[in-house]
């Protein structure tokens, strides 16, 4: 009787398929005639109350252009943790509340670093109030320059992770990452401060696919003039690209000692990125310095100091707080665009800056012409975007 009275009281408290695919409208990449479908939805009940493990998938007028977001929400407080959703191998014995302190601290925190390939520490959160079905946690990850921290979540029964962020359900995500970005540091390309469209592009210099889509973002904002504002934000996957985060660095202090000389760093980057090693960025760094009259004292009192390295570890923190799980990544005033399609990103952009208060959720759908073939998967190497679920 028991067992039944807990399952009639979760399946009461259950959050409707509704809610969760609106939620991935506002969460997942924009796309043309976009469906959106529960491609599992299932319940779990702990002592401490139930939850919801649901995926929710994107498909549109481009076959291959799907993308899913997972999802463990907790019905009593209507949030949601939502990234990458993975079910836990079994514990022997099962994890319960009490035990899951020792379970995060020990076995998912081996678990990580193993995947990660880094040094990860899961600290047990210390709130005054009780965890409840699902707990949201905070991975302090060794990048080799510092900590980053990995937003993520845990059910109080260790079956299932999530590694993103905690959102709440009855919000559109699009409105809650514009009000994070609001108070981000951004280096914006100079002029157009008043655009009412705000590009923002999370990117790592080594990255292949970075370049790719910068050769098809740039003309694009060119066409598109002042209606579009563009900046960058340092996302190096530290654990594939080798050379990414010194170069980060590199752009952080050159972005911020002169802003107008990023984008040509960048260019820099991945012009020479088939041939750039940890040994080499230093040279290719003060080389570009030479080349266009800028002070290498200047450079060098910035350059891989504290806070200029702090300054891209946040930019890590942000870019996984967002829902960022690969490069590049662009967001149009809080909503996720694909690259691929250049149509598809011209034209949305240009219906973002129409709609009132320049608000995607309220833009009008776009219409286009048939998808060309789409280039290589987005990023090369994705820290936590391995389609593996942690061992």
């Amino acid at each position: 009787m028991l067992a039944l009275a807990t399952a009639v009281s979760c399946a009461a408290q259950e959050i409707p398929e509704q809610t969760f695919k609106a939620f991935a409208r506002g969460f997942l990449s924009y796309a043309p005639a976009s469906v959106f479908t529960l491609t599992e939805n299932t319940t779990g009940a702990t002592p401490v109350g139930p939850y919801q493990a649901v995926r929710v998938e994107r498909t549109s007028i481009k076959p291959d252009a799907k993308d899913q977001v997972g999802m463990l929400a907790d019905p009593k407080t209507r949030m949601a943790a939502a990234g990458l959703l993975f079910p836990l191998p079994a514990n022997d014995p099962p994890v319960t509340p009490e035990t899951l302190p020792l379970f995060v601290q020990q076995r998912l925190t081996e678990a990580m670093s193993t995947w990660l390939s880094s040094r990860v520490r899961i600290p047990w959160p210390m709130t005054p109030t009780r965890p409840g079905a699902v707990v949201a946690l905070t991975a302090d990850v060794a990048t080799g320059y510092g900590t980053m921290h990995m937003k993520m979540a845990v059910t109080a029964d260790g079956k299932y992770l999530v590694i993103g962020d905690t959102w709440p359900l009855d919000r559109d995500p699009r409105a809650v990452r514009r009000e994070i970005l609001e108070s981000s540091v951004i280096q914006w390309d100079p002029g157009h401060e008043a655009a009412p469209v705000k590009v923002v592009e999370f990117s790592d210099f080594q990255c292949p696919a970075c370049k790719r889509g910068w050769g098809e973002v740039k003309p694009v904002l060119a066409h598109l003039g002042d209606k579009v504002r563009h900046g960058l934000v340092n996302f190096p996957l530290f654990n594939a690209h080798p050379w990414a985060f010194r170069a980060a660095v590199a752009g952080e202090c050159v972005g911020s000692l002169w802003p107008d000389k990023i984008v040509a760093l960048k260019e820099e980057f991945y012009r020479l990125q088939d041939t750039l090693t940890v040994e080499s960025v230093d040279p290719a760094v003060f080389a570009f310095l030479a080349d266009h009259n800028l002070s290498s004292e200047k450079f060098r009192a910035c350059y891989l100091k504290d806070p200029a390295i702090d300054t891209v570890l946040r930019q890590l923190d942000l870019g996984y707080r967002l829902g960022v799980t690969g490069t590049p990544t662009y967001f149009a005033n809080g909503e996720s665009l694909p690259w691929g399609e250049p149509e598809w990103f011209s034209k949305r952009i240009a219906a973002i800056a129409a709609a009132a208060g320049g608000r995607p959720e309220s833009a009008a759908e776009i219409t286009v012409a048939a998808p060309t073939p789409a280039p290589a998967a987005k990023g090369t190497g994705k820290p936590a975007a391995t389609p593996q679920h942690p061992k």
